[in-house]
């Protein structure tokens, strides 16, 4: 007894601790790119506008670019205390020389550190030209004094002389604090740039850069490094590490040169020349927001631990292994993956595409060349259909950055081609919208088994974006479990992850979606605080005509490192009540976007109302939930069942042997009766269960009860043991009764049956001639 007692408080106590269950249920949306703590007497105030936020792993602080007061950079709000303090930000009027241009912040896991872009030369030793080049901006550092009307107080305070660490340079060669050298160093719009919300590793100390221009990252003291290349820089050890280098053929390793280093990637076709960061026509110029939208720029993710970093790769055939009669144009993309912390001879990898020369069956099969027209059954087939010498898996018009777990073993990414075996509706790859995919980075996963589809086209009508509007913008959580994306589509047909949220009723701004990977759910997150559909002011339109763009809305999601919150911005002007930045009709490239933070709901424990119910009523008199058969053996060597059943349904009915026995007395009774010659193709078909004990299906049926009553069923033998029912005795069976009925338990019967037709009831010709014999009369005349 006290033993029965300890279990149950064991399992109370555990009850009283659970965690609490996370729902695909998502809160009120609340504003993060605004002050709510007073300054200088001024009352608190709202962003003029905010872009590209960026949520710590502790859920604690965002970070994004934007505008307090006319004061333009990136700032960090404490959601706990509702502080919005400066980390790099000037004054409009001198914006460029005050890192007022700086953008696409990353934050680390304790909102100590951001990085971001920037002109400005924040470190004036290191730091020599005026090219754009990636800071790190550590917030425990002091930097700027906060006075006056706006948190940087007034232009001279912004163009203080920051504290020494307070701002690293990235951007840096290898083993030196010295910044890169371009080979433009005049050029304020080419130089090295970091992707918002992945830049940076959870500690704050590993950043991911790619370089626009003609760099000496290689370590060479001239820039003679192609463009476009991807660099880590540990800004504890100061040293930076070349991610993209090029593929060798001959050894199967990362390319070295003759003093040792890696070499970088580069190719050229038509006086262009590609480097290993997909970028459309040519690098992107750095330019500081101007209005509302999704930058197209070049990026590169970098996982949550620092081990692996993805980019978007192009001259494809010069990173990674090929099949070699795989043609690969340098402009053709597909997303590229690296674990750089496995030293200098990790491989770089396909993380999905057309071909998969790297599987194990794809390496043992030997072929050159994938199989034409493709077909499943190649080993080599990648997951993707695509047009190697003429489209492209990404768009430079969307967000073409991979994401990355926190291990890096999974990844998210958007991609234009169509995977093998769905249909394309006709459209070419460079036509097509962005899709949504995840894809696990496991070496012994062929490629396609890898992949998984998370949205998909419902037409082909570039005119109606509640079927085709691409997937602009993404976030994948630190586990790998969720996926965040931001789309103008309505429609989303896959059957899983299911679509569990109520869908606009019409097209309208970019919305925020949410894909649980784990409860198999898509969820429409964003949602008017009145419960509409977001919007904001617009000029009149013809009806069914959407009023909005592609890149209008919400964009820029970001993932805490629970999952349970996410950060992301919007034009919307009905998310939240009292948005007061909202612009009028008449603006020029409306804007007037915010930062917004919302979090999953989650349910804790509560333990049930106990109350002792009254007594029920008397119980009503019913027929029992009760199935009765009988059967009977008929001369053709069938079986009739006669089930009385409780209600409509269906009777399923089957008889099943066992082989094992039947053989044996098959072959006994021919023996006796001397008819082998006979029985020869009975025993051969036996003769495979000879000594078995597994039972066989002789005979199946079942019929249809529409109401209470009674059913008849004929089990009729399988043509393979007909044979069996016409010898002596016949062929004994079960037989298994069930009735089905929608709502009610399923209920069963069995019993014995013979399958026996009339020549099996006649006696045996030895029976025959005893009985003759004996009835023979005696010598003396006598019976």
């Amino acid at each position: 007894m006290r033993r029965s007692q300890s279990l149950t408080l064991a399992l109370l106590a555990l009850l009283a601790v659970a965690a609490p269950a996370r729902a695909d249920v998502f809160g009120q949306i609340s504003l993060a790119s605004q002050s709510t703590v007073s300054e200088g007497g001024s009352p608190p105030q709202q962003a003029d506008y905010a872009h590209d936020p960026a949520i710590s792993g502790n859920g604690r602080y965002v970070a994004f670019d934007g505008s307090f007061g006319g004061v333009k950079g990136v700032w960090r709000r404490d959601l706990a205390s509702g502080e919005v303090l400066p980390v790099a930000v000037g004054e409009a009027a001198d914006a460029a020389l005050a890192a007022g241009d700086a953008e696409l912040p990353s934050i680390s896991s304790d909102g100590r550190y951001v990085s971001f872009t920037t002109t400005a030369q924040l470190d004036p030793l290191d730091d020599l030209n005026s090219s754009p080049d990636v800071y790190v901006r550590d917030m425990d550092v002091p930097v700027y004094p906060v006075e006056g009307a706006h948190p940087c107080g007034s232009a001279a305070s912004c163009d203080t002389p920051a504290a020494p660490g307070a701002f690293t340079l990235a951007s840096a060669q290898n083993g030196r604090a010295s910044g890169l050298a371009y080979a433009e160093p005049s050029s304020r719009l080419y130089g090295a740039v970091a992707a918002g919300r992945s830049a940076l590793s959870a500690d704050g100390r590993k950043v991911a850069f790619v370089t626009t221009a003609v760099s000496n990252l290689d370590g060479e003291e001239a820039p003679e490094t192609p463009a476009l290349q991807v660099g880590v820089r540990d800004l504890d050890a100061k040293t930076t590490t070349l991610a993209s280098v090029r593929y060798d053929s001959a050894t199967g390793l990362p390319a070295v040169s003759a003093s040792g280093r890696e070499e970088p990637v580069s190719g050229s076709e038509g006086g262009t020349t590609f480097g290993a960061v997909f970028a459309g026509a040519s690098p992107p110029r750095f330019l500081p927001p101007t209005q509302y939208g999704l930058t197209p720029t070049v990026g590169a993710s970098i996982s949550a631990d620092g081990s692996t970093v993805a980019w978007m790769g192009q001259d494809v055939g010069a990173q990674v292994r090929t099949l070699a009669g795989e043609e690969l144009r340098p402009h053709y993309a597909e997303p590229l993956w690296r674990r750089i912390a496995d030293g200098p001879q990790a491989l770089t990898r396909r993380v999905s595409g057309g071909a998969d020369p790297a599987s194990a069956a794809c390496v043992s099969s030997g072929e050159s060349a994938l199989t034409q027209p493709p077909t499943p059954s190649d080993p080599c087939e990648g997951p993707f259909v695509t047009e190697p010498l003429s489209g492209i898996e990404g768009d430079p018009l969307v967000d073409t950055t991979p994401m990355l777990s926190a291990n890096g073993q999974t990844v998210a990414f958007l991609a234009t081609a169509p995977p093998f075996g769905e249909g394309s509706f006709g459209l070419s790859v460079a036509s097509r919208p962005s899709d949504l995919y995840v894809s696990d980075m496991s070496a012994a996963l062929p490629r396609s088994l890898a992949l998984r589809p998370l949205s998909e086209i419902a037409g082909a009508d570039a005119e109606n974006p509640a079927t085709d509007a691409a997937i602009v913008d993404l976030a994948l959580s630190p586990d790998g479990t969720e996926v965040a994306f931001c789309t103008q589509r309505t429609l989303f047909p896959l059957g899983t992850p299911a679509y569990v949220s109520a869908p606009a009723a019409s097209v309208g701004l970019v919305e925020l979606f949410e894909a649980d990977l784990a409860d198999e759910t898509l969820t429409r997150v964003t949602r008017a605080f009145g419960g509409g559909e977001p919007e904001h002011p617009h000029k009149p339109v013809a009806a069914g005509v959407v009023p909005y763009t592609q890149f209008d809305g919400s964009l820029s999601p970001s993932f805490s490192a629970d999952g349970l919150t996410l950060a992301f911005s919007s034009t919307a002007s009905n998310l939240v009540y009292g948005d007061g930045n909202t612009p009028s009709v008449e603006s020029v490239g409306f804007d007037g976007s915010d930062a917004f933070v919302v979090s999953r709901e989650t349910f804790g424990f509560e333990p049930p109302a106990q109350e002792v119910s009254a007594a029920p009523p008397d119980p009503r008199l019913a027929p029992g939930w009760r199935l009765y058969v009988t059967a009977r053996s008929r001369r053709d060597g069938t079986v009739q069942l006669e089930a009385s059943t409780p209600a409509a349904g269906t009777l399923r009915a089957g008889a099943d042997a066992r082989m094992g026995a039947i053989a044996r007395r098959t072959g006994a009774i021919a023996r006796r009766e001397g008819r082998a010659r006979r029985t020869h193709h009975v025993r051969r078909r036996a003769g495979a269960a000879h000594g078995s004990a597994r039972p066989r299906a002789l005979a199946q049926t079942e019929a249809r009860a529409d109401a209470r009553g009674l059913v008849t069923l004929v089990l009729k033998l399988a043509p393979a043991y007909r044979a069996l029912a016409a010898q002596q005795g016949g062929l004994s069976a079960i037989v298994s009764v069930t009735f089905s009925s929608p709502g009610r338990p399923t209920l069963h019967a069995a019993m014995p049956v013979t399958f026996q037709t009339a020549a099996a009831r006649r006696p045996s010709r030895e029976a025959r001639m005893r009985r003759a014999r004996a009835s023979r009369p005696t010598r003396g005349g006598g019976r």
